[in-house]
């Protein structure tokens, strides 16, 4: 008997809507801009609706005691006039600060618009929980927490608020933008406010933010959006979540300003990335472009290239008072002088545990589709043959078996009709990364095409990269799904290659094995033997494993827990051959960055020599740096004066555990 759905969404009316079919029953883009709006003014507890203008803002920014205060600290640390230090917080503030004006949106609005309508068949979204979140913005200040796969994701965000009548988001934006002029313009007009990637010790700067962002918090002027994963992910899954901005909308709450702060998840997922090719040469190693007006326009062909549909999926929203209860209790910072804010370590680790059970709802809430698993399909043909001329027919095949397999767990695939015209459809959506095909014929060939790299680097061949854009395009992909498995895949891992069946062992390696690779699989700190019951609950339930009243665990379905297993295998090979990049001739380190290169170098000569458990894919640097960020929260690195010195102790212990995991098996045959 199947266990209950874990994750997945299937795209149907009534719980899902198009936008673009409210989009043309209101007569296009141009009527849809200009069409009479009744955003909610918001209020806080005691107060009655009011909204503020950008001047208001703007001076209780300046005016709050926070900001006082360290202009007074700052004018005697640097014995100057106050009124420097001031001018300086006046110019900080205009550097960040949006310029909301709802024409500038309209007129916006209208570009972005009719964009969709070239680039999607379907912009879908959970109406019904669109509305309740109106109501909730009345009274409460709405925190968007999305997922981040591409620029666009602020943009529909803001569509859709505009659609149903919420206050447009405050965007928390990253600083990149600012290079682009005219559009960082348009971008502050439309609500972006901008921040630094890193603050530093200025402690100015800190205060003018930190008091920004919290009186749009405090006075509910407009919902406020901002990317808990702090960037894009390149990687098609969800990335590691940063702490600092969560803590800074949150700290109102603690201080008591807020009465209650609502957040509300949003997993974004498209059928075809804008970005795609863009983050496939990103995570090869060449810069990333700068962003620009002129970039942006030269992109404008994209609009002439089918994109398919996006999804998003706006979660259940979620009260901090509620959420957080008595674990993190507001008497202990309510006293707190306005210029110091100072947790606990406990209020540290629960603010933290809430951003990953938000990136947890991102991937709980994901739309999974046919295409995802078909990319993961092709990858594990790869793995036999990387040079191999796949047939639509048995990449079928294997898309049925997967799917056959996911539904077992409990997992949703979104199939919009039948099976076969949905992977015709995709096919046919990314047919850029093969040589031309007849996607109506019963059955094809598909080869995929190398795409041109100027330069080798760093000892990795030109036609070694040109080969690995289309691999790393196809992970980016089938990475959608794997939050679906990684937990499963591990346990039957555990039990086919580490000959352990005592529960508590495997349980114990299980958790070992997720705090190793908490950069790929992203879990709640210090939940993992939680999660590790209820993935043994979804195998058992599935009848693929089996446990005894003495805690043995024994596979039942050996099928399924190889399949299983091969899918997550691929990631621990990654990590482990960029373990081996490191020597005992070399114990310090001065650049991790010259260490990446020469794990890309060891991948490339292992791929030539065909070396079993090596994909392109693996050139990619983020993994790589998962890896050494890995060995770092292990131990392994020791700082001294003239570097990082390895202990090699500590590294082959985690060699040597991580081997009996992957020791020896050739997934190919698997």
């Amino acid at each position: 008997m199947s266990p209950p759905s874990q994750t997945g969404r299937q795209i149907n009316f009534p719980e899902y809507t198009n936008f673009l079919d409210h989009l043309r029953e209101k007569g296009g883009p141009f009527k849809f801009v200009t069409a009479h709006k009744r955003f909610p003014v918001g209020s806080k507890v005691g107060t009655a609706p009011k909204a503020r203008s950008l001047a208001e803002i703007r001076k209780s920014v300046l005016v709050s005691p926070r900001v006082m205060s360290v202009i007074s600290e700052e004018t005697l640390r640097r014995k100057c006039a106050p009124e420097d230090v001031k001018k300086e917080a006046e110019s900080l503030l205009d550097e960040m600060s949006h310029t909301f004006n709802l024409l500038n949106v309209r007129s916006f609005g209208y570009a972005v618009c009719k964009a969709m309508e070239k680039l999607y068949d379907g912009i879908f979204v959970n109406e019904q929980k669109l509305l309740e979140i109106r109501e909730i913005s009345k009274t409460n200040s709405v925190i968007f927490m999305p997922s981040h796969k591409t620029y666009f994701d602020f943009l529909l965000l803001s569509l859709i608020c505009f659609q149903y009548d919420i206050q447009l988001p405050a965007i928390a934006a990253g600083q990149d933008f600012m290079s682009m002029k005219f559009m960082a313009g348009v971008l502050r007009r439309s609500g972006a406010f901008f921040m630094r990637r890193s603050f530093g010790t200025d402690q100015l700067y800190w205060a003018v933010f930190s008091e920004y962002v919290q009186t749009h918090v405090v006075n509910n002027d407009r919902t406020v959006e901002f990317f808990v994963e702090a960037t894009r992910s390149r990687v098609g899954k969800s990335l590691h979540p940063k702490y600092g901005m969560l803590q800074m909308i949150l700290e109102p709450y603690l201080r008591g300003s807020a009465y209650d702060i609502v957040i509300v998840p949003v997993s974004m997922n498209y059928d075809k990335i804008l970005e795609e090719k863009l983050y496939a040469y990103e995570l090869l190693g060449f810069p990333k472009p700068k962003e620009s007006t002129g970039a942006l326009l030269k992109a404008r062909e994209i609009l002439n290239n089918p994109h398919g549909s996006c999804f998003l999926t706006f979660g259940d929203p979620i009260s901090v008072r509620d959420h957080f209860g008595v674990s993190l209790h507001r008497n202990t910072f309510v006293c707190q002088p306005d210029s110091q804010f100072v947790l606990h370590n406990q209020a540290k680790l629960e603010i933290k545990k809430f951003a990953h059970h938000v990136v947890e709802l991102h991937n709980k809430n994901a739309v999974i589709t046919v295409w995802s698993v078909a990319c993961m399909v092709i990858l594990q043909t790869f793995d036999r043959d990387d040079q191999a001329t796949l047939s639509y027919s048995g990449i079928y095949s294997g898309v049925e078996d997967l799917i056959t397999l996911l539904n077992l767990l409990g997992t949703i695939v979104n199939i919009q009709g039948n099976l076969d015209k949905n992977l015709r459809y995709y096919l046919h959506m990314h047919a850029d990364l093969f040589e031309p095909f007849d996607v109506a014929s019963d059955n094809f060939q598909l080869r995929f095409i190398d795409f041109p790299v100027d330069h080798e680097k760093q000892g990795v061949p030109i036609k070694v990269m040109e080969r690995a854009v289309s691999r790393l395009i196809l992970t980016t992909y089938s990475n959608g799904m794997i939050h679906a498995v990684d937990s499963e895949g591990i346990i039957c891992t555990i039990l086919l290659h580490n000959g352990l069946r005592q529960l508590t062992k495997v349980r114990d390696e299980f958790c070992w094995l997720h705090n190793l690779m908490k950069r790929e699989f992203v879990t709640i700190p210090g939940e993992l033997p939680q999660l590790f019951e209820k993935s043994l609950k979804i195998l058992t339930s599935s009848e693929i494993l089996t446990t005894s009243e003495d805690g043995i665990l024994e596979i039942l379905d050996k099928k399924n827990a190889n399949f299983l297993s091969k899918l997550v295998l691929p990631y621990f090979y990654n990590i482990e051959i960029a373990l081996g990049v490191f020597s005992e001739k070399k114990p310090m380190i001065s650049d991790m960055g010259e260490l990446v290169g020469t794990v890309q170098k060891d991948i490339s000569d292992a791929y030539q020599n065909r070396l079993p458990n090596t994909r392109l894919s693996f050139l990619s640097t983020e993994p790589i740096k998962n890896a050494f960020a890995a060995l770092t929260d292990f131990g392994i690195f020791e700082k001294s004066s003239s570097g990082m010195r390895t202990n090699f102790a500590k590294l082959h212990q985690v060699k040597h555990r991580l081997t009996n995991f992957t020791k020896s098996h050739d997934v190919s045959k698997l």
